[in-house]
C-alpha cells in the first residue's frame, strides 16, 4: 500500500492528492469522510501518484544529509551537542546548529527548518520591497508557507504567498519569482501582456523560469 498523509479540514469539499518537493503525497479531505473512501480514491489515483512521485526524485538534487544549500551555496551542518545556549548560526561554509537538551534528530530538523523560514522571509520580505518599488508596483502583505505545488501566488486582494524553501535557490531565481508575482497584480493571467512586463524586469526570465523547474533541493 501507498504511504500517504491525511490531512482533514472542514474547509475541504472533497478529496484532494497532491506531491510536495519531499516527494510526501498528501490527501486533503473533509472532516467526516470516512478512511476507507479516502484509501479507495488513492488506489484510483496510483497511476498518477506514481507519475508525479517519479518527476519530483528526478528533479531532486542529491545531497548529502550533513549539507545543507542556503542561495544555492552548499553548507556543512555541523550538530554542537555540548551547546551552552540555543541556535543556528552560520560560518564560512558551516553551519552550527546547537543542541540542547539531546534533542532528537525530528527536533533538530525542526531547529534547522525554522532558521531557514526566518532566512526566507527576511530576504524575500527585503527584494519583495526593493523590486516592487522598481517596478512601480504596490502590494499589502507577504506569507511565507511551503506550498506543494506552487513557488509563490499572488491574490485578487494585492497579497503575495511564497514558497520558504525559495530560500534553496540562487538569488536571480528568487527575484524571478518574486518578480512573476508582482507583476500578477497589474495582470492576473499569464496573457502575452504580463509576460511583457515580466520580461522587462528580467531579462533572462525564461532561463530562470527553465532553471526553477530543473533544479530541486531535499
Amino acid at each position: 500500500m501507498m504511504d500517504y498523509q491525511i490531512k482533514r479540514s472542514s474547509k475541504s469539499l472533497s478529496i484532494r492528492i497532491s506531491v510536495n518537493a519531499k516527494a510526501q503525497v498528501i490527501v486533503s479531505a473533509p472532516k467526516l469522510i470516512p478512511e476507507f473512501i479516502i484509501r479507495k480514491f488513492v488506489e484510483g489515483q496510483k497511476d498518477w501518484i506514481e507519475s508525479s512521485l517519479a518527476k519530483v526524485k528526478k528533479n531532486q538534487v542529491a545531497v548529502k544529509t550533513d549539507e545543507l544549500y542556503i542561495f544555492d551555496k552548499k553548507y556543512q551542518v555541523i550538530i554542537n551537542n555540548a551547546a551552552s545556549r540555543m541556535g543556528v548560526t552560520v560560518s564560512g561554509e558551516t553551519i552550527l546548529v546547537n543542541n540542547l537538551s539531546a534533542k532528537t534528530p525530528a527536533k533538530i530538523q525542526q531547529q534547522i527548518e525554522d532558521f531557514l523560514k526566518k532566512t526566507a522571509t527576511k530576504y524575500v520580505s527585503t527584494r519583495t520591497a526593493i523590486l516592487a518599488k522598481q517596478m512601480g508596483i504596490s502590494y499589502k502583505r507577504i506569507a511565507m508557507r511551503e506550498q506543494s505545488s506552487r513557488w509563490g501566488s499572488c491574490s485578487s486582494h494585492g497579497n503575495l504567498n511564497f514558497n520558504w524553501r525559495l530560500v534553496h535557490y540562487p538569488p536571480a531565481i528568487i527575484d524571478y519569482v518574486i518578480i512573476h508575482e508582482l507583476a500578477h497584480r497589474k495582470e492576473m493571467n499569464h496573457s502575452k501582456k504580463f509576460w511583457e512586463i515580466v520580461r522587462a524586469h528580467d531579462s533572462e526570465y525564461l532561463i530562470h523560469k527553465g532553471q526553477l523547474r530543473k533544479k530541486r533541493y531535499n
